[in-house]
């Protein structure tokens, strides 16, 4: 098997990165929900040797994330780590920092609200969640975030979807987690940085 390459994480990882360094600055660990091809996971890596990186997914990415991990061979990125956002105990130890990409409009709001709920019992105090993605603004904010849903709710999960951001603030907000930045990304994304307050 060859390594997977996306295409969108090679555009996308120096502004994410360019945003990310800024929050993630002080040396702790980090858990990177649905981590992919675990291309983020090596760049970010690569770039910031302060963070020990937990990169994580189920089970279809796992081989593809395990191939770019091997071969960056970086002391502080960690093999792949099979989670899945639905079940209650993700890790044995509590996390500074909690990263993800391009989950939140690939999974129901039933979904996100489990991954919220994980998230509270996994993210230290005062610790920091980035998530990058598309988000809607009283509905969508471009013709590619139409076409996008579309194919996400006929190919991928009827109940996935670009979601509302002030519902995602919200629901953030009921876990603890308040929102710091939101920086406009490439391509009609955003990162959103969020801080665990209680």
């Amino acid at each position: 098997m060859s390594k997977p390459i996306s295409q969108p994480c090679l555009r996308n990882q120096e502004p994410i990165y360019q945003a990310l360094k800024d929050y993630f600055k002080d040396a702790g660990n980090v858990l990177e929900l649905a981590c992919g091809t675990a291309q983020h996971a090596v760049y970010f890596a690569q770039r910031l040797p302060h963070l020990n990186w937990q990169p994580s997914d189920v089970g279809p990415a796992i081989e593809g994330a395990r191939l770019w991990i091997d071969e960056a061979c970086l002391d502080n990125l960690k093999p792949v780590l099979m989670l899945n956002i639905e079940d209650d105990h993700w890790s044995n130890i509590p996390f500074d920092y909690i990263y993800s990409a391009n989950l939140v409009h690939f999974i129901s709001m039933e979904s996100v609200n489990s991954m919220f709920s994980g998230i509270k019992k996994h993210l230290k105090r005062q610790g920091f969640l980035a998530l990058y993605g598309p988000y809607n603004q009283n509905g969508y904010t471009s013709e590619g975030n139409v076409r996008l849903d579309e194919w996400l709710k006929a190919d991928i999960n009827s109940k996935a979807g670009i979601k509302e951001l002030d519902e995602v603030i919200q629901l953030a907000k009921h876990y603890g987690l308040q929102l710091e930045a939101d920086h406009a990304m490439p391509a009609n994304n955003h990162l959103l940085i969020f801080r665990k307050i209680t």
